[in-house]
């Protein structure tokens, strides 16, 4: 547990504002805390858990949210639970839209202090131990709530999906059954876009070549993927104008010369390795208001990753996609596979009733 600690204070010399665009934040003067009506009305227990993701204005992601807060709800009958995304423009456009509200960390946080918890647990629902991520547990909660605002409350800072090798061995396992059949012939091919880290030198992008190699590992073919949509490297195609051996276009490439294959002989399935099927999924991987036009997207074109695929002369399953709408979304993101949901759980649950793990503000003053 002290190495868990230990870990973030070291992280967080690298920290910095969360940096992610699916949406597009803006500043906000309004002082009044909204989330502290909703957990006056909700609080019946002396325990808090506050699960904290980026968020998404897709509607689809409200299924997976649900599911995710029901398996919290069903493990730990002692707490109330509350859901925060990091995002204000998601946090905003959601509640005008659904009526849901979600909120960002630094709310929530407030209103479980005043509202007298005496125990609050933070769970990250990231898939990497990012930015964000460090930004969420160094600053909203040890800096901003723990030592600045209610130094007396107990806290457990609950770890990001992949955080260790566990944990990447994990998903790697989950993914694999579902893709398993397909992953037996050499002419498919499963294609993972993750986020990612803009900056180069954060060892959190790692964790992408980490599934990747893990899920290679069980696929007998070998013949798994990952790239991003932020780290320079694993792009699609990377930002200086070359080809490198990290980026998508190359990896692919690489496998059509070593099983002597040709493009036009390979199907891909395309997934986010995401916790949900939102902006990235639908317009950056499967391009929902691109059409079937594949004629000008190059590798290098900004264009969706399947539009570029095609023009590649791969074939496209689209067992998996939008097909074609918003209605018809047959993307599955992490968040909705209940084996990846549970890891999160298993996550808290290590921690919960762990006495060492809970601290406070006071601990570091």
């Amino acid at each position: 547990m002290n190495k868990f600690k230990y870990l973030l204070l070291a992280a967080s010399l690298f920290a910095s504002s969360a940096v992610f665009t699916s949406c597009d934040d803006g500043d906000d003067d309004n002082t009044a805390n909204p989330a502290e009506e909703v957990v006056k009305a909700s609080k019946k227990h002396d325990t808090a858990i506050l699960l904290c993701t980026f968020g998404s204005t897709f509607k689809e992601s409200i299924k997976t949210y649900d599911a995710t807060l029901a398996d919290f709800q069903n493990a730990f009958p002692d707490a109330d639970i509350y859901l925060s995304f990091t995002s204000r423009t998601c946090v905003n456009r959601v509640e005008a839209e659904t009526g849901i509200a979600r909120y960002q960390p630094d709310l929530w946080l407030q209103a479980l202090g005043n509202a007298g918890y005496k125990k609050v647990a933070v769970q990250s629902l990231h898939i990497i131990p990012g930015e964000e991520y460090l930004s969420l547990m160094n600053t909203d909660v040890k800096k901003k709530f723990m030592i600045e605002s209610f130094p007396s409350v107990q806290v457990v800072k609950s770890p990001c999906l992949v955080y260790d090798k566990e944990d990447v061995e994990a998903v790697a396992k989950v993914l694999y059954s579902h893709y398993s059949d397909k992953l037996a012939d050499n002419k498919n091919i499963l294609l993972l876009m993750g986020h990612g880290n803009p900056d180069k030198n954060y060892n959190a992008n790692t964790k992408y070549t980490e599934t990747e190699e893990a899920m290679q590992a069980l696929a007998a073919n070998k013949n798994v993927f990952v790239g991003t949509v932020d780290y320079g490297d694993m792009l699609f195609w990377p930002e200086e104008g070359e080809p490198n051996e990290e980026c998508v276009y190359s990896k692919l490439t690489k496998y059509c010369e070593d099983h002597n294959l040709k493009p036009e002989e390979i199907t891909i399935s395309l997934a986010p390795f995401m916790s949900i099927a939102g902006d990235h999924a639908h317009n950056d991987l499967w391009g929902i208001e691109e059409g079937d036009d594949f004629s000008a997207a190059a590798p290098n074109a900004d264009a969706c990753w399947r539009l570029k695929l095609l023009k590649m002369g791969f074939k496209i399953d689209t067992k998996e996609s939008h097909n074609g709408s918003l209605e018809n979304c047959k993307i599955i993101g992490l968040g909705d596979y209940d084996a990846v949901r549970q890891i999160w759980v298993n996550h808290l649950k290590a921690l919960y009733n762990d006495a060492e793990a809970w601290e406070t503000g006071e601990d570091y003053q």
